[in-house]
């Protein structure tokens, strides 16, 4: 519907800032125009030596006002008049250099045509070279000139505003994060921080980095401290490995100064936080596999095949489904419905969700996965591309406890969802499983692993393409290891080790959501894929760690070793027996090579297990459980099942 037209006589105003913004605009023209006939007069006045003579002087009132018009019509070709000087950077600068040159290309064209077309307008080649050299200083000048003040303005406004002194700092690292730290801590003062220079174990004194020197390395770090009258460390250094982060971070911490750190890259690029936002260093910081290099071509990827499509989370109030859900948004869905019978935790996930501003349709469902008619429901009500199943009981000691309700959610609520997403037409459906299914002691993991198992069945068909992904312990869920040691050590310990040689696989919760969404995206069907963990971590020195990083002793902060719990391993495994791994085309992604699933024996056998726990069989779940995925029944349990029957085998084919 187009606008009525204004009344007779009437008068059509600009919108609110239009004129400033005219006027700004001609005010940078004038500007570019002036810096572009300095520098031609500059250069007929450096290739003669003063003013030139009267023939090329002629020539210049005619060429100057020529260049110009070309420059000018060149920048706007090229899009530099649509540029920001505020914002002008090296990016910007290369720009520029580009239309300088083509221009100047064209002069040097013209010089070798001109004798035979216009032989009184030669152009010298001095000229020439040194009007496109001047050009570039000056238009470039200009706006880094801008560029400075307008930063030097917000610094000594945001000092202005700050109410206490900052506190002097060391960057631990002199890499490119270290730089855009350094850089970014600079134009913001009000962060705290006042930046006095860089420790490093591999630059060598006396380099420079953003007019900071390069002090030394992590093994003087008190004795450079008390040199620049430092106050505190912060660690930029995230693609270092996790033995030099950790060794960096305990040379600075037996200083006695705070250790901070600036977020990773990957927080960085996603847009979740800035580069500035400095935070104390946690443990998580420096656990888990070595720092990968952000992979933005396969982000680009995922948003390539995300990006407007409709996606449910179950689970998604847990560790791993909020991040999913956290994640889904900045690759660009429509629609993200989420799902979970958790009251509280979905509240949680979609009031940050909303308060984030996002104009992705949002649908947060109270649901339970067991409910077959409501996950039908929802899904005919919000049709959906991809499902991603987060949604399972995960408490190994609990359900130990209560076998039966493993069974009925972990198992019985992946087959709901899964025949629910087949029935609806769902493209792609994606199981969060464990490392604990591969050869399980627990019934926990032997119910994750009927649940891949029931994936790899269904998955394999054309009617879906469901894969599993399996990694380990994620660094900051509530049910983590390193919340129970830190809410152990708050308390003043003791710090409980269930064993001294025990040991688990880490990875943080960003960078695993981002690869199981990856391999969503890699998937052909029926595959079980894997994360690289990197190596195990020992639970005794997780702890020991812990209690350095709260500014404590093992002293004031006893540990203790008790015992493994009911149905934990010693240590966990990625691969199950005989199934053999290759690598895939995404980093940090592996595929197993698991037996082939006999899907029409599987069906019954899932049946008749649920029936177990629905009345309750105990032995009948753990029996048929040791048969078809191998479970090892822990011996401390006071249930003891009875031999494997003709349960055995079903689940392979053949």
């Amino acid at each position: 519907m187009t606008s009525p037209a204004p009344p007779v006589g009437s008068s059509t105003l600009p919108a609110a800032g239009t004129r400033p913004a005219v006027r700004g605009r001609w005010l940078r023209g004038a500007v570019d125009v002036v810096a572009l006939i300095l520098a031609g007069l500059g250069a007929y006045c450096v290739r003669f030596e003063g003013w030139p003579p009267d023939a090329y002087a002629a020539q210049l009132t005619v060429v100057v006002p020529a260049v110009v018009a070309l420059r000018l019509g060149l920048s706007r070709a090229l899009g530099l008049r649509r540029v920001r000087w505020q914002l002008f950077g090296l990016r910007e600068a290369l720009l520029l250099a580009r239309a300088v040159g083509v221009g100047t290309g064209v002069l040097l064209a013209w010089r070798l045509v001109a004798p035979t077309l216009t032989p009184g307008w030669v152009l010298p080649l001095g000229v020439i070279v040194l009007e496109g050299l001047f050009s570039l200083v000056a238009v470039a000048g200009v706006r880094i000139a801008v560029r400075w003040w307008d930063e030097e303005r917000e610094r000594r406004h945001a000092v202005s505003q700050r109410s206490s002194a900052p506190v002097r700092a060391l960057l631990v690292g002199a890499g490119r994060a270290g730089q855009q730290a350094a850089r970014a801590l600079r134009s913001r003062p009000d962060a705290g921080y006042e930046v006095v220079g860089f420790i490093d174990d591999e630059v060598g004194d006396g380099v420079v980095i953003e007019g900071l020197p390069v002090l030394g390395t992590t093994r003087d770090a008190a004795a450079l401290a008390a040199r620049v009258q430092a106050e505190a460390f912060i660690l930029t250094m995230h693609t270092a490995s996790r033995a030099e982060r950790r060794r960096a971070a305990e040379r600075c911490g037996e200083t006695g100064f705070p250790v901070c750190t600036v977020p990773s890259m990957f927080e960085v690029v996603t847009g979740r936080v800035g580069i500035s936002a400095i935070r104390p260093l946690r443990v998580e910081d420096l656990l888990g596999r070595d720092a990968q290099r952000f992979d933005s071509a396969g982000w680009a990827r995922m948003q390539a095949a995300l990006g407007g499509r409709a996606v449910l989370v179950t689970g998604a109030g847990g560790s791993i489904g909020r991040e999913t859900c956290r994640q889904l948004l900045r690759l660009g869905v429509r629609e993200l419905v989420m799902v979970d019978h958790h009251e509280n935790s979905l509240f949680e996930i979609e009031a940050e969700l909303r308060a984030e501003g996002s104009a992705v349709g949002l649908e947060a469902r109270l649901l339970d996965v067991r409910d077959a008619a409501g996950m039908a429901a929802l899904l005919r009500e919000h049709p959906v591309s991809i499902v991603f199943h987060a949604a399972a009981f995960k408490h190994v000691p609990m359900m130990e406890q209560h076998p039966a309700e493993a069974i009925d959610n972990n198992v019985g609520g992946t087959r709901v969802v899964l025949e629910a997403a087949e029935a609806a037409g769902v493209e792609r459906f994606v199981l969060v499983s464990t490392d604990k299914a591969v050869a399980p002691r627990s019934v926990m993991g032997a119910s994750k692993r009927v649940a891949e198992l029931l994936v790899q069945a269904r998955g394999r068909g054309a009617d879906i393409c469901a894969c599993s992904v399996r990694f380990g312990n994620v660094l900051g869920s509530q049910g983590s290891v390193v919340h129970t040691f830190r809410r152990q050590i708050e308390r003043g310990g003791p710090v409980t080790v269930t064993h001294p040689d025990a040991t688990r696989y880490f990875m943080t919760i960003p960078e695993a959501v981002r690869l199981v969404i990856q391999a969503a995206v890699a998937a052909e069907g029926g595959e079980v894929f894997m994360l690289d963990m990197g190596e195990p971590v020992r639970i005794l020195e997780l702890a020991r760690q812990m209690i350095r990083l709260s500014g404590r002793t093992e002293d004031e902060v006893p540990i203790e070793i008790s015992q493994l719990r009911r149905g934990e391993k010693l240590h966990e495994a990625l691969v199950c027996p005989g199934e053999g791994i290759e690598p895939t085309a995404v980093e940090g992604i592996l595929r197993a090579r698991p037996a082939a699933v006999d899907a029409l024996e599987l069906g019954p056998w899932v049946e008749r297990l649920e029936a177990a726990a629905a009345g309750g069989q105990l032995d009948a779940i753990a029996r048929m459980l040791t048969a078809g995925t191998g479970y090892e029944p822990d011996p401390r349990t006071s249930r003891e099942p009875p031999p494997a029957d003709d349960d055995a085998g079903v689940l392979a084919a053949g």
